[in-house]
């Protein structure tokens, strides 16, 4: 949404997100008069356009909420349905639109503020599910941050497939996949290669869909970790892996953050790993050097010749 039009509040903000992550993104007649001021605003910003018409509505006359077929009616002057106490009954036609919503205008307000290239649009990886943004620039880092869009990663059937295509594109560098999902709900989500940031966390403002890029590349960049109990807390940009809790050790070569990005990914899995698919080097103790070795020594070992950690 570019700043020319119009502007949304909030409501409006919240209520998308809520759209995406629906079955099928749309948004009924019915279901906008229960907030008319946000859906009215989504309209006027292009966001949700016009898609089809209910076959069915509730009644107005009765007083249930039992749907209700729809016909032609001369008398009615327009769509009705017939009910046994007052016959024919108009239904007006703004009850009947289904609006979807523009995913292409979506995805613009979101990468509105980040640097990507402007000739490259957003294209799909998974129908209606996942999309490939670009690459972007955040803060002072040296290359661009590969970007992903994905709703509703609450749904298993979503994560295996989100997972599986980022399996089948897999990227040297840290990817981020945006989602319209809640935080509360991406707990235990995990991407092969990428750090899920919820949209709501990294909005520039309430009011807006667009990404603050300070606050992206501040969350990219990791805080402290949590006091959750895990075993190993590595963070989004994987520079630094915290053990049990203890000091975090610092990784800085692109080959150190792959390779602890893979082993720790393994834990997670239950699975240990040949020293092929770690590192060029045959041994990880020249990968990592000396000084960082010894601190992760205590907690890696080889297991008939795959190597893991043992916590």
């Amino acid at each position: 949404m570019s700043e020319g039009q119009p502007p949304l509040d909030a409501e409006a903000v919240d209520l998308l997100l809520e759209i995406l992550e629906l079955r099928e993104p749309l948004l009924s007649g019915a279901a906008a008069e229960l907030g008319p001021r946000a859906a009215a605003l989504l309209k006027a910003a292009g966001l949700l356009v016009p898609h089809d018409h209910e076959a069915v509505s509730a009644s107005l006359a009765d007083h249930e909420d039992t749907p209700v077929s729809l016909i032609w009616s001369e008398a009615a002057g327009g769509v009705a349905y017939f009910s046994p106490a007052v016959g024919p009954v108009a239904v007006p036609r703004e009850r009947l639109v289904r609006h979807r919503v523009d995913i292409d205008a979506v995805l613009n307000a979101v990468a509105e503020k980040l640097d990507r290239p402007s000739s490259r649009p957003a294209f799909p990886l998974v129908d209606g599910l996942l999309w490939e943004l670009g690459d972007v620039r955040l803060g002072r880092r040296p290359a661009r941050v590969p970007l992903w869009f994905a709703r509703r990663l609450g749904d298993p059937a979503v994560r295996r497939q989100v997972a599986d295509a980022a399996r089948a594109r897999p990227h040297n560098r840290l990817r981020v996949v945006l989602t319209s999902t809640r935080p509360a709900r991406l707990t235990d989500v995990t991407i092969p290669g990428a750090v899920v940031v919820a949209l709501r966390d990294v909005l520039d403002a309430p009011e807006r869909l667009a990404v603050s890029p300070d606050i992206l590349d501040a969350r990219l960049r990791g805080a402290p970790a949590d006091e959750d109990g895990r075993p190993l807390v590595l963070s989004p940009d994987g520079r630094q892996l915290r053990i049990h809790g203890h000091p975090p050790i610092a990784f800085k070569s692109d080959a150190q953050i792959a390779a602890i990005r893979k082993l720790v990914e393994a834990f997670h899995r239950g699975e240990r790993l040949p020293i092929g698919e770690l590192t060029d080097h045959g041994s990880l103790a020249r990968l990592f050097g000396g000084k960082r070795w010894a601190l992760l020594r205590p907690h890696i070992n080889a297991v008939n010749h795959l190597w893991g950690f043992e916590l």
